[in-house]
């Protein structure tokens, strides 16, 4: 095998303003080592294939990388712990095998975020910044947008205030089909993958159903239990949703689809 990663990356201290104002002094770092774990053994990052990988390339016996080792207190934690600038960048070039152990030790380490997007969680002291992982992503969110955006401008206009129904919105009458449009940008806009799961699910049109038979009052739904009459049909809506596709409850179905009509005429 051979290391599966990034070419280099960069490590950024998280702002946390102290005393004063002072992130931190200047000039000084943080050194991290290998981090033991809760269970006893070392969080080394690294898979069985990989510890066999690196063991070769630092000419290292046999297990000598293994969670339980003590050769990351020894020797991984004295000769090659991770020193980390805390008021610049530090940059780590994956040129060599120790540089790329030190990697996986941060990618591992409960004190270092994976990314820029979970540098916020608690007890993150600094964060990788993986410049291709940043650009993955972004052309990740930018593919949602544009599926989203396709989807909505495909959408007729009882299927665009059916579908911000499942997004919460409500009084949709006499909303005009780019009102409605304007708002499912938005909805997109706000977390493109999150929007695109929610439009593109196979139940869809059931649970725009369910949405607007709740909103007419031709369901009665308290928290997450919904009532037909005095009859409880769901407690939730994934429950619904099967009650309403189940073959024998079709003569329901048909009876709240007529209702539904009757109300919207009237």
């Amino acid at each position: 095998m051979k290391f599966e990663g990034p070419k280099s990356v960069k490590i950024k201290k998280c702002p946390k303003v102290g005393y004063f104002g002072l992130v931190s002094y200047p000039k000084s770092v943080t050194t991290i080592g290998c981090q033991l774990g809760s269970k006893g053994g070392y969080n080394t990052g690294l898979t069985e294939d990989e510890e066999r990988y690196f063991e070769k390339a630092l000419d290292l016996q046999p297990n000598q990388l293994n969670k339980h080792s003590k050769w990351w207190g020894d020797v991984f934690n004295v000769e090659y712990a991770i020193r980390l600038n805390n008021t610049k960048t530090t940059e780590l070039i994956m040129d060599n095998p120790v540089n790329q152990l030190k990697y996986k030790v941060l990618l591992s380490h409960t004190d270092v975020a994976n990314s820029e997007l979970e540098k916020n969680k608690p007890g993150v002291q600094f964060y990788i910044d993986d410049e291709e992982l940043k650009a993955k992503e972004e052309l990740k969110t930018l593919n949602f947008e544009l599926e989203g955006m396709k989807l909505i401008i495909g959408f007729t206009p009882d299927e665009k205030k059916g579908a911000l129904r499942l997004f919460g919105k409500i009084g949709l009458d006499t909303m005009s089909e780019d009102v409605a449009s304007s708002y499912l940008m938005q909805e997109m806009k706000r977390d493109p993958k999150k929007f695109f799961d929610i439009v593109t699910d196979k139940e869809m049109k059931t649970k725009m159903f369910i949405s607007e038979l709740s909103e007419r009052k031709i369901l009665t739904r308290t928290g997450n239990m919904f009532k037909y009459g005095d009859d409880i049909i769901a407690n939730s809506t994934s429950e619904c949703v099967e009650y309403l596709n189940d073959p024998k409850n079709q003569s329901v179905r048909l009876a709240l689809e007529t209702k539904l009509k009757k109300h919207k005429k009237a």
